[in-house]
């Protein structure tokens, strides 16, 4: 197990080493001067050149490449354009917001979607199987900003339940947890139903009936166990995909999240803190799919064996 996690550790240090690089790339590449960005559009072409020089925009670019890795290695991800603060303070400002949107909304989906499978599975062929059904598949075609949108409406406008775009108060992530969570709770309820569904079918569990094992022993300690391992790798892939969508559902709500910080980078041609964000949702996603990793190694230990091997 403890060499499983190393190499996991590892090969998690290699992606984001791949990650830096193409974030690296693709900013050298891109039609942006960032002396000009920093000096403005009327600045002399003299003081262009001096914060070129200033940045090392003139050195080589293995040069440049090992210094933005250094600096990446010691929490320096440069200077924001605008207002020439560290993009390392933004970015630690807006991160915990994404984080605790992101993260409540895994639990939220996996709360909603695997319930609504385990019950689906158990009451196969009956009404409320087809209608957890018809809600999977509502919550498979529903945009989450339009849902956002609805909740913002209704529970936040017209019924002041919740806050309308605050996120001093306790309760701010709820609605724009939930606008992800139901739409990503369709695929949980489908895989859980037909993994609960697979397990009931196989010959372990005719065996452990046989031999007059209870029903609540069978659903908990045997068909569970083997029915979470893909809601779990499903889970860690979310991580990734909620990233993304929470990028835009911040600015649904007004939540001063990376999705937030990232735009206004767009809108400001803000080079240091777009690519600054980028790498900080590549390691949160890295992170979380190492951690998946070890769950299911915890769930099968076989697994981790077959990998060191």
């Amino acid at each position: 197990m403890f060499r499983f996690v190393v190499r996991r550790l590892l090969s998690g240090v290699g992606v984001m080493l791949g990650i830096v690089t193409l974030v690296f790339v693709i900013g050298y590449v891109m039609p942006i001067n960032p002396a000009r960005a920093i000096a403005g559009r009327n600045a002399p072409a003299q003081v262009v050149a001096s914060i070129r020089r200033q940045l090392g925009l003139d050195r080589p670019l293995p040069v440049q490449y090992a210094h933005y890795v250094w600096g990446l290695a010691h929490g320096d991800f440069g200077v924001n354009y605008g207002t020439n603060q560290p993009v390392a303070q933004a970015l630690g400002d807006a991160l915990p917001y994404t984080v605790e949107l992101v993260v409540a909304a895994v639990v939220g989906e996996l709360l909603i979607g695997v319930t609504l499978g385990l019950i689906a599975a158990l009451r196969q062929g009956t009404a409320i199987d087809g209608l957890a059904s018809v809600v999977a598949t509502l919550g498979l075609t529903m945009p989450s900003f339009w849902l956002g949108l609805i909740l913002l409406y209704f529970l936040a406008f017209r019924l002041p339940i919740f806050p309308l775009g605050a996120v001093n108060q306790p309760d701010w992530f709820v609605l724009p947890a939930f606008s992800l969570a139901f739409t990503g709770a369709g695929y949980y309820t489908r895989m859980g139903r037909s993994s609960v569904l697979e397990e009931y079918a196989r010959d372990y569990v005719r065996t452990a009936r046989a031999k007059g094992v209870g029903a609540g022993r069978i659903l908990f300690v045997h068909v569970l166990r083997n029915a979470v391992r893909p809601i779990v790798t499903m889970a860690g892939l979310d991580m990734a995909t909620l990233m993304g969508s929470a990028l835009v559902t911040e600015q649904v709500f007004g939540i001063p999240g990376l999705g937030t910080l990232a735009w206004g980078a767009i809108l400001a041609n803000d080079l240091p803190v777009l690519e600054g964000v980028v790498i900080v949702v590549g390691a949160v996603v890295v992170a979380s799919t190492i951690a998946v990793d070890i769950v299911y190694t915890l769930l099968d230990p076989r697994i981790g064996l077959s990998a060191v091997e």
